[in-house]
């Protein structure tokens, strides 16, 4: 793993990671997703670090997704095997921590970098913060427990119509919904990102830790996760979840 595909600083009791593909608008390689996994546990350990901030590089987008080329490159065996090592690990990490995650959501947020903003426990956003999961597109469907974390923000209704239509929400409708707690100006978002995680640094870190265990605990299934990844899987070994992928090859995009 190379040292700059997520940075890290540290800023009194609160964790700043900067997601670090700009060029590739922070799309999740295999590398990235095992470096989320492995800072974010991380920084679970270290009873310093009360507060963690997630944001991406740039400013075009806090991630688009997946990293198409990289799945495109795969053959199925890979596919399902880094869906195995890097995928849900990444995603499965957020259900295990106590410290509070705030996504710093500073651009467009799509598929796998619309689950990611759902996995944190708080999400500011700037006004170019487009939400979307658009792989009902492309024959798939969130594996991660995307499905679970949109319906407990929004109503059963609207979580479906977002997740079957796969239609993309500007910032001001993501955040009437609930999706986005908070929408600022990009030169305000990270400043106010590490307001937040302060003023949540300064309490108590076991009443933080228990109160968000107790949250998380009693809005989530572990079953429905499952269920999710399961369904998941079923779009690729039976449906045409592979072969979205591979049409990116032709003019080299991401989503």
């Amino acid at each position: 793993m190379t040292d700059n595909v997520i940075l890290k600083e540290i800023d009194g009791y609160v964790a700043v990671l900067t997601l670090n593909r700009p060029n590739e608008m922070n799309a999740l390689n295999c590398e990235l997703m095992v470096a989320i996994r492995h800072e974010i546990e991380a920084c679970d350990r270290e009873q310093e670090i009360r507060a963690v901030v997630l944001t991406g590089a740039g400013e075009r987008a806090f991630c688009a997704g997946v990293d198409l080329k990289e799945r495109a490159a795969m053959t199925e065996q890979e596919v399902m095997e880094s869906r195995r090592v890097a995928v849900k690990p990444c995603y499965d990490i957020f259900r295990v921590i106590s410290t509070p995650v705030i996504a710093a959501v500073n651009g467009v947020a799509m598929g796998g970098g619309a689950e990611l903003a759902l996995a944190c426990d708080i999400r500011l956003a700037t006004p170019n913060a487009r939400f979307a999961h658009p792989e009902i597109r492309w024959g798939m469907i969130p594996a991660a427990g995307a499905h679970q974390r949109l319906r407990n923000l929004v109503s059963l209704g609207v979580a479906k119509e977002i997740m079957l239509t796969g239609r993309s929400l500007e910032a001001d409708e993501a955040h009437r919904l609930g999706i986005y707690n908070h929408i600022y100006e990009s030169q305000r978002l990270l400043p106010e990102a590490l307001a937040m995680a302060r003023v949540i640094a300064a309490h108590h870190p076991l009443a933080v830790r228990k109160s968000k265990r107790v949250l998380d605990d009693w809005a989530y299934s572990d079953a429905a996760f499952e269920a999710e990844y399961e369904a998941s899987k079923a779009c690729y070994q039976e449906g045409g979840a592979l072969a979205g992928p591979k049409s990116f090859k032709r003019d080299g995009k991401t989503s």
